[in-house]
């Protein structure tokens, strides 16, 4: 039987900054690309872009949830900072093991 692992916490200050980063895109990105749509064409475009940037973003976030937490734990449901701590531990803040 295999131990869960907890969600790793991320090492250092840098890390800390690129995990909220990761999670503030992964939960707003989609208005981002609204209101920049909306800013630079109208409300027609930025609704468009609104819905694409969900199915997008919304794909991003089941690639990164299934290729970057253990498989055993993926039952679980996982907020957007837990995924984006997840990422990053296994790609660019992995020092601290």
């Amino acid at each position: 039987m295999e131990i869960y692992a907890q969600t790793p916490e991320p090492p250092n200050k840098i890390c800390r900054i690129l995990t909220v980063a990761l999670a503030f895109f992964l939960s707003y990105g989609a208005y981002l690309f609204a209101a920049a749509a909306w800013w630079f064409y109208n409300w027609y475009y930025a609704l468009s872009a609104l819905l694409l940037a969900f199915i997008l973003i919304g794909i991003l976030r089941s690639k990164l949830l299934h290729a970057f937490i253990p498989r055993v734990q993926q039952e679980f449901t996982y907020s957007d900072k837990d995924i984006a701590a997840w990422y990053l531990h296994s790609t660019l803040c992995f020092e601290a093991e």
